[in-house]
């Protein structure tokens, strides 16, 4: 009994003294309900952890950052085109980030409406020399019409925040500074972390020209400080936007990765900020994918990559990567209701990767177990439900927080249930293709419901199953790609198994 209410009392000091200021996530905007919209997000400090519905705040497209204090309490968030308070309005000068020509004449006629556009293309980094302040740092898109209409980053800018200002609430007292111009910084890729005093930044983001830039983030303000070569030729066309780049959680490595590049892993030294030792590693590309993402474990063992199509897991302690490369799983086809390819992932406060599709799906794919070798990491295929349908392809762009913590994530997560959360394993049904019927092996000796969806998430059949294996009779559905599900009698764990079904006449 001592020993347990020991483990208890240790769990919850790891809880409440780990830094928590990437806990609350926004989404949306995902459903119009008359003048209003109703999206969702996701708060860590719920225990058990449920994503929550919303009906304030601003909308998104891709541009998603957001941050808390130590204690896990919002403070701001912004979608690239305005920043937002923890009232979900407007922050005093907080509107017209990003303003400019593409802002007012190409996106929507300067309405933010669903934010601006771009996944990896801003952060938000507490001010070293001011515990109240941040730097806003953002892309603004530039419109070159020089060689007809084109669109290019030449800038990096930031906006201030002053949290002392509107009662607490905070005040934009800087907007749209360009800090920095290059030639033709890549869209995507913008990363943070800690240097080694735990107080200052690394922020790092590749150019056309096949270096990284570098700068610093101290108490002297934000200034360029270094352009390191990639010792390799970024592709001339579709490196930019098409990937994006992680410190491991360690801080002692840096990933570059797309499907055309390949995926490029530097040690990193964070007293210096330099890079150095590239590894490479090609992975194959997919006809009909532009994108790529790649994540760290929590214990940066592993390193995972995915193209549209496919998850890879690499163990980056090998000098050659191909020798730690290994296959994970395979697009499984499922629409929910639009595809559900793989597009970016990002590592959870509590300990899972979560990847989700580029368009509309109620659901995302989660890894449970990123510190486990091969498929033991247990990849779940939309193995989360949502409340809401997710619109766009969006994760808030956090800088690598607790970087010299112990604890990389919140071991007391990782237990995630809730009303609106169903977490999906696979089911065995075959013969797949089929006609006429299918056998369902149903696991572990359950009884329950199984439902045949179409991809539009339409109920097509119902059947209350026996134990064991199941015979469907599929012989009045028309040919197609379907869902099949099977949701156990006692479902306290709130888990769906699930596969595709494809229907031949």
């Amino acid at each position: 009994m001592k020993l347990t209410y020991l483990l208890i009392f240790l769990m919850s000091t790891i809880a409440s003294s780990q830094d928590k200021r990437d806990y609350q996530w926004f989404f949306g905007s995902d459903q119009q309900i008359g003048p209003e919209f109703r999206a969702f997000k996701f708060d860590f400090n719920n225990r058990p952890f449920v994503p929550q519905l919303r009906d304030s705040g601003l909308r998104f497209d891709r541009n998603n950052v957001s941050i808390c204090d130590k204690n896990g309490g919002l403070l701001f968030y912004s979608n690239g085109c305005a920043i937002a308070n923890r009232d979900h309005q407007v922050m005093m000068n907080g509107d017209s980030i990003n303003a400019g020509e593409f802002f007012d004449d190409f996106w929507f006629g300067g309405s933010c409406g669903f934010g601006y556009p771009g996944r990896q293309d801003m952060l938000i980094l507490q001010d070293p020399a001011y515990l109240d302040g941040y730097y806003v740092i953002h892309k603004r898109i530039e419109v070159d019409m020089s060689i007809g209409l084109d669109f290019d980053v030449l800038n990096l800018s930031y906006s201030y925040v002053d949290m002392q200002l509107d009662g607490g609430n905070g005040a934009v007292t800087q907007k749209n500074f360009d800090f920095y111009t290059a030639d033709t910084f890549h869209w995507s890729y913008l990363t943070a972390i800690y240097k080694e005093n735990s107080e200052d930044w690394w922020i790092i983001n590749p150019a056309s020209d096949n270096k990284f830039y570098t700068f610093s983030l101290d108490d002297q303000g934000l200034r360029f400080f270094q352009a390191q070569d990639a010792f390799h030729e970024f592709h001339p066309i579709n490196a930019s936007a098409s990937g994006d780049a992680k410190f491991s959680p360690d801080g002692t490595k840096y990933a570059y990765f797309n499907q055309y590049d390949g995926l490029l892993l530097y040690d990193f030294d964070r007293q210096d900020g330099a890079l150095s030792d590239v590894r490479k590693l090609a992975v194959p590309i997919p006809e009909d994918a532009a994108f790529g993402t790649c994540e760290w474990s929590s214990n940066s063992r592993f390193l995972y990559m995915a193209t549209g199509d496919s998850v890879w897991q690499v163990e980056v302690a090998f000098d050659d990567l191909e020798d730690g490369k290994e296959f994970i799983a395979e697009y499984n086809g499922v629409r929910d209701p639009l595809s559900t390819r793989f597009f970016v992932s990002t590592l959870g406060p509590d300990c899972r990767i979560y990847i989700r599709p580029g368009s509309s799906s109620n659901s995302f794919h989660v890894i449970h177990k990123p510190n486990e070798k091969g498929v033991a990491c247990d990849l779940v295929q939309q193995g989360i439900k949502l409340p809401e349908i997710s619109s766009t392809g969006s994760f808030p762009n956090f800088p690598r927080f607790r970087v010299d913590e112990d604890e990389k994530c919140d071991p007391s997560l990782l237990t995630v249930l809730g009303e609106t959360v169903y977490w999906r394993r696979d089911l065995r049904v075959y013969p797949n293709p089929a006609s006429e019927y299918v056998w369902v092996e149903l696991p572990e000796a359950l009884r329950g419901d199984i439902f045949i969806l179409d991809m539009e998430g339409q109920m097509i059949m119902h059947k209350e199953s026996s134990y064991g294996k199941f015979q469907v009779d599929i012989s009045g559905i028309s040919a197609g790609v379907y869902s099949i599900e099977f949701v156990p009698e006692d479902n306290t764990d709130r888990i769906v198994y699930t596969s595709r079904l494809v229907v031949v006449e």
